[in-house]
């Protein structure tokens, strides 16, 4: 079989988290992205779907069944946040001092975010287009005989975009979009005409 044909089995493995802040969106809802950066020490990614299943029933069974999607919630687990996620998309400031500081009257900054799963046969990126991240909890505990890493948990949602509605995307090494993933702004699709 060609090489290019074989799919993944099972898909395993979590790396190349990155990050790309939305500056502004525009009267049509089009995101304009900043540049983006890498999140490094991406240790565990679980996301569950958003949304709604309504079944209408008539006749003794379901005659209409209305699916909503609202997008995705979950957490990203990281060996750290670095300061770029700190300042850039939780709107903490870095003063003269070098101090990071969280204030209260920040507002958050929506943003993309994309990873890549490992698989059996390749690897396989994804795409989350409208994110956005709630503050961290703060927490370690004292060294004993084995050095257990802390592990922080951001807690993200992934909307649809304003303009496309679209949700998220993916695709798998051999795919042409896939050398570009990580590029100067996240992946925007291209519909196939028919």
């Amino acid at each position: 079989m060609d090489e290019q044909k074989k799919k993944n089995k099972v898909t395993f493995g979590l790396k190349n988290v990155f990050i790309w802040p939305i500056a502004s969106t525009d009267a049509d809802g089009v995101p304009t992205y900043e540049e983006g950066f890498k999140l490094p020490g991406a240790k565990e990614i679980v996301f569950s779907a958003e949304g709604s299943s309504d079944p209408f029933y008539a006749d003794d069974l379901i005659y209409f069944q209305a699916n909503a999607n609202s997008g995705y919630s979950g957490t990203l687990t990281i060996a750290d946040i670095n300061e770029e996620f700190r300042t850039k998309i939780l709107a903490e400031t870095k003063d003269t001092n070098g101090a990071i500081i969280e204030n209260s009257d920040a507002v958050t900054k929506e943003f993309a975010m994309a990873f890549e799963f490992k698989g059996d046969v390749k690897e396989r990126r994804h795409l989350f287009y409208r994110c956005k991240a709630t503050r961290p909890s703060v927490s370690s505990k004292t060294s004993e005989d084995k050095i257990d890493p802390n592990t922080p948990e951001i807690s993200i949602t992934a909307a649809p975009r304003l303009d496309t509605r679209d949700v998220k995307a993916s695709c798998e090494k051999g795919d042409a979009c896939y050398d570009t993933w990580f590029g100067k702004a996240p992946y925007n699709g291209t519909i196939p005409t028919t």
